[in-house]
């Protein structure tokens, strides 16, 4: 089941409201505080502050009809993109103190991008499209080390890694396994894709977008079966579903 967008929807909305608060608040300051120096000093950091908020305002409001009518605006794609990527450490701070699962809120997270990137309607040939794992795919009872090369796998069929690297033959795609944040970011950098196809777990497919923005992350969860970062599994079928979405078909 899809996680809900409304999670992370929800919060935005929430944050909306603590905007306008922020927004009403910082006028009253202004106009309410006594002598001209003060005030003066007040008008011009509560005009900063007043406009932050107006423009996260306005962004809020943006992405929830976008994901509402399920379309974007070309023109306001980027600012969009933007102000959840900005938006997202604040509201998890916000789920944190509603006592709101943090992985709940990165899969709601995870959603609202995917959304977001499909809207693009992006159309590119198969080499530029990254398709990123983590390490933990591979069986972990397995020798043979992958992550420098992907074709060091046996084929054994124990792990997903076979299959993966079938859809990557068939389709023409670059493939890198990482072990962490750091080799990730390495591995997209060399590769430099026009999008990456990740899979991973809420919190590094939630850093994996942000830390890649501008560049467009799809991402797809894995299955833990036996529990986090052992022998996980994704869902082959999401993957090619993916696959087929973004690129050109020879």
């Amino acid at each position: 089941m899809r996680p809900k967008k409304r999670v992370f929807l929800g919060l935005l909305l929430l944050g909306l409201l603590i905007n306008i608060g922020i927004v009403i608040y910082a006028w009253a300051i202004i106009f309410d505080f006594g002598g001209d120096i003060y005030r003066l000093a007040l008008l011009g950091l509560g005009g900063v502050l007043i406009f932050f908020a107006l423009l996260t305002t306005i962004g809020i409001i943006l992405i929830t009809i976008s994901l509402l009518r399920k379309q974007t605006s070309p023109h306001l794609r980027w600012f969009m993109e933007k102000i959840v990527v900005y938006l997202f450490p604040f509201v998890l701070q916000l789920g944190k103190i509603l006592r709101i699962a943090q992985d709940k809120i990165q899969r709601s997270f995870i959603e609202v991008n995917n959304q977001l990137v499909r809207h693009r309607s992006i159309k590119i040939k198969p080499e530029r499209l990254l398709l990123l794992l983590p390490h933990c795919l591979q069986w972990s009872e397995c020798v043979y080390k992958i992550t420098k090369d992907p074709k060091n796998c046996r084929l054994c069929g124990k792990c997903n890694i076979a299959a993966l690297l079938e859809l990557c033959e068939r389709y023409h795609l670059k493939l890198k396994v990482a072990t962490g944040g750091t080799l990730a970011r390495k591995a997209v950098i060399e590769a430099r894709p026009q999008l990456v196809l990740a899979v991973a777990c809420e919190r590094d497919l939630s850093s994996g977008i942000i830390d890649s923005f501008p560049l467009p992350v799809y991402g797809i969860l894995n299955e833990r079966p036996e529990g986090p970062c052992q022998n996980t599994r994704v869902d082959l079928q999401k993957v090619e579903e993916a696959i087929k979405s973004f690129i050109i078909t020879r």
